[in-house]
């Protein structure tokens, strides 16, 4: 019986998996033919992805992505944790003031936040009205939720007071414990939630084209240029976008699973 629900759900996973996968291999088919009009494509060509390999601008703006999308997610993540570390081990009475805080941006998300921030610094001094400043610490509330929770149920699920309850009677210190006990069992979910809020500020272009526009082109900028060219450039780039996405994610984890083997 289990060896039918294994294969069972090993089916559905892989259904699952097609159905999610299914229009980023039509927009790669279409990448890869000029035309498309009838039922079958026309004119295989692989000209979009030879300019696209060959424009410096473009992987300029890929790693401007990637270096926007790293920076807020580090730092709030880290933020993050210290701040449940004081929560958790010094005032638990503060857990609901700080997740009501912590849920605040899922209000305020879309073209209301950028507005807001570029009204309020666009005039004041260094470096606050810096573009990619105001854009790293806007990022920053946008994944404010997803890291928070993610750290936040982590923590509920390895029973976080009862560990350091645990580590101080055998002699440790609490940050110590917190440190050494607590992060490492928490690790894998809290990546979990960097890699979503990555894929949010990967992905994002509203926030960043009202903060930096021409100041810091990313990524995103550079396939709303190409939508406005060429159909077959647009999916080309989107395709190499995932990819990105895709390695940044596989490397991440990667490096997860080779520490786990060295403890």
């Amino acid at each position: 019986m289990r060896k039918k629900k294994g294969i069972g759900n090993g089916i559905i996973l892989v259904i699952i998996g097609i159905y999610l996968l299914f229009p980023l291999l039509l927009t790669f088919l279409y990448s890869l033919f000029t035309e498309w009009i009838t039922i079958l494509p026309e004119g295989f060509s692989l000209r979009a992805y030879v300019e696209l390999f060959q424009d410096s601008y473009f992987w300029q703006s890929i790693g401007r992505s990637i270096v926007i999308s790293i920076v807020p997610i580090a730092i709030c993540t880290v933020a993050v944790l210290l701040a449940m570390y004081v929560v958790v081990v010094y005032l638990p009475g503060l857990d609901k003031i700080m997740r009501t805080i912590c849920t605040i941006p899922y209000a305020i998300q879309g073209v209301i936040l950028p507005i807001s921030v570029l009204g309020l610094y666009a005039n004041a001094p260094e470096p606050f009205s810096n573009r990619v400043f105001m854009l790293v610490c806007t990022y920053c509330i946008v994944v404010l939720p997803y890291i928070y929770q993610g750290v936040r149920n982590n923590l509920n699920a390895v029973h976080a007071p009862r560990l350091l309850e645990a580590a101080q009677m055998l002699g440790a210190g609490r940050f110590y414990a917190f440190w050494k006990i607590i992060l490492p069992n928490i690790a894998s979910g809290v990546m979990v939630s960097a890699m979503l809020a990555l894929s949010i500020v990967f992905g994002d272009f509203v926030i960043i084209n009202t903060l930096a526009g021409n100041y810091f082109p990313t990524g995103q900028m550079y396939l709303y240029a190409a939508m406005r060219q060429s159909g077959q450039q647009a999916s080309a780039v989107i395709v190499v976008l995932f990819v990105v996405t895709l390695l940044i994610s596989l490397g991440v984890f990667g490096l997860q699973k080779d520490k786990k083997k060295e403890r």
